[in-house]
């Protein structure tokens, strides 16, 4: 059944410049090994940690640690210590409630300030730090590890790159049909095809979850080669719920294929009892997109998902 491109959808698939995409979350968003540098000062303020219970991640400390120094709650994460190398394994057992903040306090053995380290441990689904290298520096007079200044360095040229991005005026982009011809969308008698899905019918959901998508339209765009799915969800619970973003989402066929997300659009959380919008988009030729798909969506900032089985694309 075919149904015509909402203007929302229209201001997801066409107009990048202006749409307000989700970012990558900056925690955890890069595989490999993070470098914090811990002073006296910033050592008194938890640290935040992401953790998934899909893998483990490790504490690396330029210290040994006390006999039974480390604090968590093990009724939610599993942790396994090496103090005499300063090493910390962590692994989510479980999902803690939202009221309920899960911290790690690691005190170290040497007698040298700062004598511990606290980190606030955000779970999520499916994206977990691998390695943390915490490196201390007892007083302002010592000189900074290499490293971690250029790690600093790094970070801060990151910040004043997205400063200058964000202030940035936008280049005008026509309105209406306008718009979507100059993005090369409905070009050459190339266009746009829709899918209504019916919930039950097209697509499903396991019983009780918390984010239900109410209704799903999937889209195709010939050039380039893009999918998306137009989704109206309702957040049964009170707490907002915001996607993580491309980071956070995956796309996969019951063959195995996956596609890649490239943009994730959200105008507003979700709130309690109210059906709101939400737009994935993929990239995707005819071959790539045909049968059955799984859409999984990670929350910014914690544990609850939208999964969404068996959509198709037209």
């Amino acid at each position: 059944m075919s149904a015509p491109l909402a203007a929302p959808l229209l201001l997801a698939l066409f107009t990048a410049t202006s749409a307000p995409t989700l970012a990558p979350s900056e925690e955890g968003d890069t595989p490999g090994t993070r470098h914090l540098e811990l002073t006296e000062e910033n050592a008194r303020e938890p640290h935040p940690l992401r953790v998934s219970p899909r893998h483990s991640t490790h504490l690396v400390f330029d210290a040994p640690l006390q006999p039974g120094g480390v604090e968590v709650q093990e009724r939610w994460v599993k942790k396994a210590v090496n103090e005499a190398e300063g090493m910390v394994t962590l692994r989510p057992s479980g999902v803690p409630p939202p009221d309920e903040p899960l911290t790690v306090t690691v005190r170290f053995a040497d007698g040298q300030a700062p004598g511990s380290a606290t980190f606030r441990l955000v779970v999520h689904p499916t994206r977990g730090e691998h390695e943390v290298q915490v490196i201390r520096q007892p007083s302002t007079s010592v000189p900074v590890h290499p490293e971690a200044r250029r790690q600093r360095e790094r970070a801060e040229r990151y910040e004043a790159a997205l400063a200058r991005e964000r202030t940035r005026p936008e280049e005008p982009r026509p309105a209406g049909l306008s718009g979507v011809v100059e993005a090369g969308l409905v070009r050459e008698g190339k266009s746009i095809v829709g899918r209504q899905l019916a919930l039950g019918k097209d697509f499903t959901q396991l019983p009780g979850e918390v984010l239900m998508a109410r209704e799903a339209y999937s889209y195709r765009a010939e050039q380039p080669s893009r999918v998306a799915l137009e989704l109206h969800v309702e957040n049964t619970e009170t707490q907002p719920w915001t996607a993580e973003g491309v980071t956070g989402a995956e796309l996969v066929s019951a063959e195995g294929v996956r596609l890649k997300v490239v943009r994730v659009w959200q105008p507003e959380p979700l709130v309690s009892e109210a059906q709101r919008l939400l737009v994935v988009e993929a990239e995707a030729t005819v071959k790539q997109s045909r049968g059955t798909f799984l859409l999984k969506l990670g929350e910014a900032g914690g544990a609850r998902t939208l999964t969404v089985r068996d959509l198709t694309f037209p």
